[in-house]
């Protein structure tokens, strides 16, 4: 079951050709070393590789790794993400982009300096959103090397350094350009391995009926009850996550691509393209860990409840070496579609990071500086960035449970709350500066709170639904593994805990089980024994983010509406209802017209943000 030659062949390539793109628009627009060609690729791209380029930046391995590892244990429930990923994508498609695109900035939070006449919004939201990509960045390399630590033997730093290494330097010489146009291609990579996963796993299982059959109880798991303690209910996972994909949509790196694109209409039939797509990988991915499970029923050892596969996040990887091991270059691709996930996700984080400290930090200090010194600058600070994000994953690599719990629940402590901090200061009028930094903490400050409890409090984990049996994982572990020999294909390693399989081969039950006592649990467990903050700990980590959203807009509000407002408010930064029912109505502007327009409005935003007064 090791990787044969075809298999590093594929994924080796992958990466070759990752690299090479980059290395070929650093040739084709060196002629083009300015910062708008290097951070918005001159404001022209086209709709489609921006929109697929989006769809890649947010579907790292968080999503490849994570949603089947929570499939697998915990049911589809995950999988109404796709719920609030549409809304949120709509939402962001016909109120958000109105007002961001015609300002025709570099980094999103120069809109708080437009819409406060200070930068204190500014430097909160700069500071919030390096703080999210860096750990985003360090969650997705955290669960690709415990793939690649499975699947190819590769030692967990060894990983980090390559996938550093490779995609750092990429984007550093590449710029946006390469990193579109890398994610086009590492798309196509990424839906073949995921397809490939379910057809293999389906057909094992004995075809779609006897899936349906097998995991039951994975399919029919989901609650609809209005209880904020299960973990994968419906509510929870519709609404919970809609301010955690919303702001997805406010990222740089998805403003990036929004404001590379030529008119408002191109920009937002970027999410009209992308919405569909993405949520169909969610589904996707939720169902890989289903159609896993149901394999692992037919063969009637559960690898997770035996023992055998001791971390979650390895469940995808060790089952892909199971189902491809005779087939060959099929375990490579799998590999290559999820390192291509991670290294999409790495690079565009990592211009995204270059672009908001090049014009929220250095450019507002040096004003004046050179455009071909300030491209090379930039592209040291993706370097520096690289190695920050390096150091992190070290430090995320102790935090245990699933890749996509771990981030969404810390990450929800800023999320939710930036979110609210956009909201108001597009859809209302009266906001202030303190209103919207006052709620934008007390609502960070709720949600780390939830955070801290659930996992310091004593709480015991949520548990996992019934486990599939484990009777004949003897017999197929010796014809699937071991090939007749005493000895182990796998050796234990001291990242993933993946448990030597001779180690659990005289211990395995040999008695026909269909559920444990263990780690089976309902989910609809009896909590009356819970004391009331015991009962808020427990509350699922999927709406960690909509509190803290919902906390944010209540204080700011309220706070707003105790202090002065700005005395002069640039229109351009407010969403009006009327202006844009009337553009729907009337017609739009021809192109050349708004693109006059636009480049006019460009001028007024750099003269602007070039001075120190307020308005």
């Amino acid at each position: 079951m090791l990787f044969g030659i075809v298999d590093y062949l594929v994924f080796f390539c992958t990466i070759g050709i990752s690299f090479a793109i980059g290395v070929f628009f650093a040739v084709l627009e060196r002629k083009r070393n300015t910062p708008v060609h290097y951070f918005l690729a001159g404001r022209n791209s086209r709709t489609w590789p921006v929109a697929l380029s989006f769809i890649v930046t947010f579907q790292s391995s968080l999503m490849i790794l994570g949603y089947p590892a929570e499939g697998y244990a915990y049911g589809i429930g995950i999988a109404y993400n796709v719920l609030g990923t549409s809304a949120a994508f709509i939402f962001s498609a016909f109120f958000i982009v109105p007002v961001f695109h015609p300002l025709k900035l570099t980094s999103v939070n120069e809109y708080f300096r437009l819409r406060y006449g200070n930068n204190r919004v500014r430097y909160m939201t700069l500071v919030a959103g390096i703080i999210f990509s860096l750990f985003y960045m360090a969650t997705v390399m955290v669960g690709t090397c415990v793939a690649l630590d499975v699947v190819l033997g590769i030692p967990f730093w060894g990983t980090i350094l390559i996938y550093t290494i490779v995609t750092t330097t990429y984007t550093a010489i590449g710029g946006i350009k390469a990193v579109i146009w890398t994610d086009v291609f590492q798309l196509v990579v990424m839906v073949t391995g995921m397809i490939a996963v379910l057809v293999k796993s389906t057909t094992g299982a004995g075809g779609v009926d006897r899936v349906f059959e097998y995991a039951k109880d994975r399919l029919g798991s989901t609650s609809f009850r209005f209880d904020p303690t299960i973990r994968y209910q419906v509510w929870n996972s519709t609404f919970g996550l809609f301010s955690a994909f919303l702001y997805f949509t406010l990222l740089q790196p998805a403003m990036q691509r929004i404001y590379s694109t030529p008119t408002v209409t191109s920009a937002r039939n970027l999410y009209f393209i992308s919405t569909p797509f993405y949520c169909a990988f969610q589904l996707m991915a939720a169902f890989e860990g289903v159609t896993i499970f149901a394999y692992y029923v037919a063969k009637r050892c559960d690898i997770f409840d035996a023992g055998i596969v001791d971390n979650i996040n390895a469940i995808l990887p060790f089952a892909v070496l199971d189902l491809f091991q005779n087939l060959p270059g099929l375990a490579g691709l799998f590999t290559a579609s999820l390192s291509s996930a991670a290294l999409s996700t790495m690079s565009s984080c990592l211009s995204s990071l270059s672009a908001v400290t090049y014009e929220d930090i250095i450019k507002v200090k040096f004003s004046d500086m050179h455009a071909y010194k300030a491209t090379k600058l930039s592209k040291m600070i993706v370097l520096m960035y690289g190695l920050i994000a390096l150091a992190l994953a070290f430090a995320v690599s102790f935090i245990p449970g699933s890749v996509v719990a771990i981030f969404v629940s810390f990450m929800g402590c800023f999320d939710g709350p930036l979110v609210a901090t956009y909201l108001l200061s597009v859809m209302y009028r009266k906001a202030t500066t303190n209103g919207v930094i006052i709620g934008a903490i007390c609502g960070s400050v709720i949600a780390f709170w939830l955070n801290i409890g659930s996992r310091f409090s004593g709480m015991p984990p949520y548990p996992y639904l019934p486990p599939g049996p484990t009777d004949q994982c003897n017999s197929y572990l010796e014809s699937a593994f071991l090939n007749g020999s005493t000895s182990a294909v796998y050796p234990a390693t001291n990242n993933i805990t993946l448990v030597s399989v001779t180690q659990h081969l005289p211990t395995l039950t040999t008695t026909t089980t269909t559920t444990t006592t263990t780690t089976a649990h309902s989910p609809d467990q009896d909590d009356s024994n819970l004391s009331a903050l015991e009962k808020i700990y427990s509350i699922s980590y999927q709406v960690y983010s909509l509190v803290g959203m919902l906390t944010s807009l209540i204080i700011g509000l309220l706070v707003s509406l105790c202090t002065t407002p700005p005395k002069q408010i640039d229109q351009r930064c407010l969403f009006s209802i009327r202006k844009h029912i009337q553009e729907e109505i009337c017609g739009h502007k021809s192109s050349t017209d708004f693109d006059d327009k636009d480049e006019a409005d460009s001028e007024e935003v750099t003269k602007f943000m070039t001075k120190d007064e307020e308005f």
